[in-house]
């Protein structure tokens, strides 16, 4: 069955919708909406009307208090969010522009210790190609000498053979009989460089990232308490992450300071982390692979997952 459209009258329009050309001077007090003389008999027939003029004192009352209410409350209300907006921009700047100040100071320290580290290591290999400079010069030297006193022999064989008498003979003869030491080829010192093939992850811990620190609550366990269990985000602690907790019972409310209840080295990464009911908890480390450690950071099992 179709509903017939209501006509709704529009803001400030002085005429009935229902009676065309019939000016709203009454009103409907159970309707709560000004009607015509028509009205009154026929739509709004047996409701309790009064003349229009008879409700406008008090709704100029409702609306002084409307003014009154909106600007001692609500306008006041709006004013201090808008203040408070000016606060929060103001500490968003001053978040970020610390965080990029102390990243810029990082980068900085990363590049001076590797531009340090860089003449340190060339520093090394100079000393070492200096030192084999000289070990293979006097080993030159050492060998030209040889050549010079074995083509001297030799000149004065020949001579001897041609020229000489038979003392000199003999004593030429007897002089070559000692053997020829050639000079023994020096060791130089080697070096390698291995550059690594992968250093963005190391890099990340060096920089300092730190992604959002994970609460995670531990099921509830038989005594009913239960856990918050947290990963220190410290990037200088390679492989090295401290495992806090805190427990909890239910009325009972949180200390301002968290208990350390037992600390240890983690044998890998950690920058997720996931506890079991069974005071173990499935690690990850920037990778697909999860590792499964108890209480005393041993490993339990290592699962790598497609995901």
């Amino acid at each position: 069955m179709a509903t017939a459209n209501i006509p709704v009258r529009t803001e400030g329009q002085t005429t009935c919708n229902h009676h065309k050309g019939k000016q709203l001077d009454w009103y409907c007090e159970k309707c709560q909406e000004p009607i015509c003389a028509k009205c009154v008999s026929t739509i709004h027939k047996l409701h309790p009307v009064c003349e229009l003029s008879e409700v406008t004192p008090q709704k100029k009352q409702d609306i002084r208090n409307f003014i009154d209410r909106t600007e001692q409350n609500d306008l006041v209300q709006i004013g201090k969010y808008i203040t408070s907006t000016d606060t929060l921009l103001k500490d968003n700047d001053n978040i970020f522009d610390k965080l990029a100040d102390e990243l810029k100071m990082q980068t900085d320290k990363l590049k001076q210790d590797l531009d340090q580290l860089r003449e340190e290591t060339l520093s090394l290999y100079q000393k070492l190609k200096d030192n084999n400079i000289k070990l293979i010069q006097n080993y030159k030297q050492e060998l030209e000498s040889l050549n010079k006193q074995i083509k001297h022999q030799i000149q004065k064989c020949k001579t001897t053979l041609q020229q000489g008498s038979h003392i000199e003979i003999y004593d030429t003869k007897c002089e070559i009989d000692s053997r020829i030491h050639i000079p023994v080829k020096p060791t130089l010192d080697t070096v390698s460089f291995n550059p690594n093939n992968t250093p963005k992850g190391h890099l990340v811990q060096a920089l300092g990232k730190s992604p959002p620190q994970a609460k995670v609550i531990h099921p509830l366990t038989r005594n009913g308490q239960y856990r918050y269990q947290t990963v220190s985000n410290n990037p200088h602690h390679n492989n090295s992450q401290r495992i806090k907790v805190r427990k909890q019972w239910p009325g009972k409310t949180l200390l301002t300071e968290t208990k350390v209840v037992e600390e240890w080295e983690s044998p890998c990464g950690i920058t997720s982390i996931c506890p079991t009911t069974d005071d173990q908890a499935w690690t990850s480390f920037y990778s697909n692979t999860l590792t499964l450690l108890d209480r005393k950071g041993t490993v339990i099992q290592k699962v790598t997952h497609k995901a």
